[in-house]
């Protein structure tokens, strides 16, 4: 709750806001009463300065896409007013997701922070790329950290990309995989491409989760059906051709199809690339061997310890 914002305001109310026991002993010195209001040790302060003062922040609103509201790519300690020992509120129909593999939607560097998530907290999938990594959602880099995942909430990992198959295009992972600028949420992902110069489908239908793989071409392949912003979604359908079918994309949680060993061409036997990885999951392996990209994780702790309580759903591992 907030401070009140005028009137008497006393220092057990300012206590209790800052996670204090009504009652207990406190001092306004105190370094979890001072944080509230961003005060160092022994600066001159008076009561009035904490009126209005919270350690809950809920996220607000980078804007609104398709009926959700959304941010990208939050630091913790860039958030205005949140502190060590705070409360970060992610609200129902709000998207928190990651415009990189490389990074997590949200970075938690502040000790003692507690996470109430009712929304969505999505990672990126690994991409066009032949096997790329799907990035993490929620990347831990301090102590006596505490998520809470409501019920109806999700914490999901971007899915791993497909292997790349002998001139068959890559399937993309969860979490908009391949996609560049801001994602279309709550929504499929996009279709694939096909070959023109040989007539061959090649098109992988994006799904909610995994995009499926594209099929070999003679003259290149195409890529495969980037995978969509859908909780929990599902696979999209692999491509196919005279040379073999592509794998399809994974459902949530679920890795990507291998491609299948096609026919022969001037240059001998081909494969078709796996497809994407659903949430959290790695993707298809091409159709003579190899391996598509691990899935990111839902809860990437870096060694930090954590509590965690979850009565939604999580995707990816959390270690």
């Amino acid at each position: 709750m907030t401070l009140p914002s005028s009137g008497t305001i006393s220092l057990n109310q300012i206590h209790v806001e800052a996670g204090g026991s009504s009652g207990s002993t406190a001092s306004i010195n105190d370094s979890d009463i001072r944080v509230l209001i961003g005060k160092s040790s022994g600066a001159s302060m008076s009561f009035n300065e904490w009126y209005g003062a919270s350690r809950e922040i809920t996220l607000p609103s980078l804007t609104a896409i398709n009926g959700y509201d959304n941010n990208s790519d939050i630091t913790a300690s860039e958030i205005s007013g949140l502190v060590a020992g705070g409360i970060l509120i992610i609200p129902e129909d709000f998207y928190l997701w990651s415009s990189s593999a490389a990074a997590a939607a949200l970075i938690i560097d502040l000790a003692n922070i507690t996470v109430q998530n009712s929304g969505f907290i999505v990672g990126k999938g690994g991409g066009l790329g032949s096997s790329q990594t799907g990035g993490p959602a929620i990347s831990i880099t301090s102590s006596g950290v505490t998520i809470i995942n409501n019920s109806g909430a999700y914490i999901a990992g971007g899915g791993g990309s497909g292997a790349q198959g002998r001139n068959g295009g890559p399937g993309s992972g969860a979490g908009g995989g391949g996609q560049t600028g801001t994602p279309t949420l709550g929504a499929a992902g996009a279709d694939g491409a096909n070959d023109s110069q040989t007539g061959g489908v090649t098109r992988g239908a994006g799904g909610g989760a995994g995009g499926g793989g594209a099929a070999v071409t003679v003259f290149g392949g195409a890529s495969g059906g980037q995978g969509g912003y859908i909780l929990p979604g599902v696979g999209g359908a692999g491509g196919s051709s005279v040379y073999g079918t592509a794998g399809t994309g994974g459902s949530a949680n679920n890795v990507g199809a291998n491609g299948a060993r096609g026919g022969d061409d001037a240059g001998g036997p081909t494969d078709s690339s796996g497809g994407g990885g659903g949430w959290g999951a790695s993707g298809g392996g091409r159709g003579t061997g190899g391996t598509g990209g691990a899935g990111g994780k839902g809860i990437e702790a870096n060694s930090n310890s954590f509590t965690l309580t979850n009565n939604g759903t999580i995707y990816g591992a959390q270690s």
